[in-house]
């Protein structure tokens, strides 16, 4: 073979090569764009995607299956009771039929039974006017009259008609409901005859997120206290002053166990967006968060993390599986990785009802972890080191490999030491933001998504735990007139009125059982 026709076989082969990876682009494209977002894989879907060989391979007796002795605790999870449709709670207007006959003779007739029918009604949102009449007194017989008129009650916002309940609803129907305040406005012109601005809306937002930046600061300083935190962060349209046309900002989000949710804005992606939070609120190295941090790979925690003592990086399972997952449509040999940590999150799910059902802390899972799930971590690393020599590291599956490798020993300490093996509590804190995205499209200048950070921090952790964000709005702006600077602004977190609820639910439970 001449050299010429080394060359052509040469460059032959790399443009097959290169080809092959943009058909995997092509494809990756279409499935974002067209395909389903799910990453759930039936057990048996992966086993016909194994290869025969892989499919035979010998299993390890405690690392691919729960431990036996793990097994004999674990009951059979119950169903989850269906919730009833209707509240009991909910307002009841009952209407009774009586035959025309027996209104005419009723005491010909006696009742032996009923037939009951249900239908649920609606009544639009329903704006009242409040008018608060002050009139002005004098004695009589007073050689020199003394005016006396009842003192104003404290307003939210002075020389405004915006009162607690108004602001409670925009907001809530803006950030937790997703809708625009232009869509707002239009429908209160168009339902209702009110009309207000949009321009209005902007400000009372503006107003809300100042009365409410002492209580994000308090999450702040919460977040930066605690020992564990999760950490992600995903981009956000804006619509800058000096020129046309958005650009991108992000959102970081921030989450601990005790704190909650807490989201920070910026313009910018870099390793200093996380001073404002973990080195409280400036760039000092000597007051900052440590910890454990649980993060994905990107660079800038790593880059924080490094000029800092006292920071542990932990990696995130689910991206893991998501590269994986990505790689399994070209390269099926991803399903027998996939398998793997199949195994490992069902044998934690498994762990977590048992510590659920016993009583037991849910952070002893770090101990049922180490102790039964050892093997089938060095399964999983040793099945991803041996397919790094068979992938190029531009593919899919390359790139999936060389993740897994990257981030293991990060990966390890998440299942040594973390409560969960992702970060998908701080993902699931991103979904609002996305679906809000969707409606609303940027969030308003640079200066401005601080203001949707703020709001939104307070409204997510009162929806994650399943209680209504008006409702808890509305108490907060009812309380902010009458506080004064010596009051406890803790009185007023999520959590504490979360409780409040709480309470509130187990007493009426109690009253009623009795």
């Amino acid at each position: 073979m001449t050299g010429n026709e080394q060359d052509k076989d040469g460059i032959i082969a790399q443009l097959r090569e290169e080809n092959r990876l943009l058909k995997e682009k092509i494809d990756y494209l279409i499935k974002v764009i067209h395909g389903s977002s799910s990453e759930k894989l039936d057990a048996s879907q992966l086993e016909l995607l194994l290869d025969p060989e892989a499919a035979k391979k010998p299993e390890a007796a405690d690392g691919n299956e729960e431990p036996p002795a793990a097994e004999e605790l674990y009951a059979p999870r119950k169903r989850s009771t269906r919730k009833p449709r209707l509240p009991g709670n909910i307002p009841t207007i009952e209407t009774v039929l009586i035959p025309g006959v027996v209104k005419a003779n009723p005491g010909a007739y006696r009742q032996v039974g009923q037939k009951r029918s249900e239908k649920l009604d609606v009544t639009p949102t329903r704006y009242t006017r409040h008018v608060t009449i002050r009139p002005t007194f004098i004695e009589k017989g007073e050689a020199i009259p003394r005016w006396i008129t009842a003192p104003a009650p404290p307003e939210l916002l002075e020389g405004s008609f915006l009162t607690p309940s108004l602001l409670a609803h925009t907001l809530a129907a803006k950030f937790c409901d997703h809708l625009p305040f232009d869509r707002q406005e239009k429908i209160m012109a168009r339902r209702h005859g009110i009309h207000i601005p949009r321009s209005t809306l902007c400000n009372w937002a503006d107003f809300a997120a100042n009365e409410l930046e002492p209580l994000y600061k308090l999450i702040a300083s919460d977040i930066l206290g605690s020992d564990q935190i999760n950490i992600d962060e995903t981009p956000v349209d804006y619509l800058p002053k000096d020129q046309q046309g958005s650009k991108q900002g992000y959102f970081w989000v921030y989450h601990s166990k005790d704190a909650g949710v807490l989201y920070d804005w910026h313009t910018g992606r870099g390793h200093a967006c996380l001073d404002k939070i973990l080195a409280g609120d400036g760039s000092q190295k000597t007051r900052h968060f440590k910890g454990l941090l649980q993060c994905d790979g990107y660079s800038a925690y790593q880059t924080w993390a490094g000029q800092r003592n006292g920071v542990t990086l932990a990696g995130c399972w689910a991206h893991l599986r998501r590269k994986f997952h990505e790689a399994l449509q070209h390269s099926p040999a991803a399903a027998r990785i996939l398998q793997l940590i199949q195994r490992l999150y069902r044998a934690d799910d498994q762990y977590r009802d048992w510590l659920r059902r016993n009583n037991h802390p849910p952070e002893a899972i770090v101990y049922h972890r180490r102790r039964h799930g050892k093997k089938l971590l060095q399964q999983i690393h040793g099945e991803i080191h041996g397919l790094k020599a068979g992938h190029l590291p531009k593919s899919t599956m390359g790139k999936a490999v060389n993740y897994g490798l990257n981030q293991w020993r990060k990966l390890c300490r998440a299942f040594k030491h973390c409560g969960s093996l992702d970060n998908n509590v701080c993902e699931n804190a991103v979904r609002p933001l996305k679906l809000g995205a969707k409606n609303w499209l940027f969030v308003g200048n640079e200066d401005t998504g601080w203001r949707s950070a703020v709001i939104f921090t307070l409204i997510e952790n009162i929806r994650r735990a399943g209680h209504d964000a008006y409702a808890y709005l509305k108490w907060v702006f009812e309380k902010i007139p009458h506080m004064t600077n010596q009051d406890n602004l803790r009185e007023l977190l999520p959590k504490v009125w979360i409780r409040l609820q709480q309470d509130k639910q187990q007493t009426s439970r109690q009253e009623t059982a009795a």
